[in-house]
């Protein structure tokens, strides 16, 4: 299934859920498994699986909170993130960054752009993230 297909099949349920998220995930699998359980949260899910993709539809749909991978083809979550904050609404956006870069000058990178964690996919259950992005929500 294609992000545009999952978008329009999230949008016939967002009056139904609670607040819209993003995930820009390149890795199916991983944003597969944080959509169903966001959903179980009663959490509307959005995906894409580049950075022009995932910039497109933030921009367009303004969720509450965008999950970004920092590896991601065609444009990197860091520049995800630089574009995001020329945008007057985008400069506020709540950014939790999850990504494999354990590498601390990425991790200062993503906080100096304004994320507001940045989570290491390795050091963190999915069931760890799903109570971070609540907690980031309520």
């Amino acid at each position: 299934m294609d992000t545009n297909q999952n978008a329009s099949q999230n949008e016939d349920n967002k009056s139904s859920q609670g607040p819209l998220i993003v995930i820009v995930e390149d890795d199916k699998f991983l944003s597969n498994m944080y959509t169903a359980k966001f959903s179980l949260e009663g959490l509307n899910v959005l995906t894409a699986t580049d950075g022009e993709e995932g910039l497109r539809i933030i921009l367009e749909k303004k969720p509450k909170l965008i999950l970004l991978d920092m590896m991601l083809p065609k444009i990197t979550g860091q520049e995800v993130l630089t574009r995001l904050r020329k945008d007057p609404w985008g400069k506020d956006a709540n950014v939790i960054a999850l990504t494999n870069l354990a590498k601390k000058e990425e991790a200062k990178k993503a906080l100096e752009l304004g994320a507001k964690e940045y989570l290491v996919k390795a050091m963190y259950t999915p069931e760890e993230v799903v109570e971070k992005i609540k907690s980031h929500l309520s």
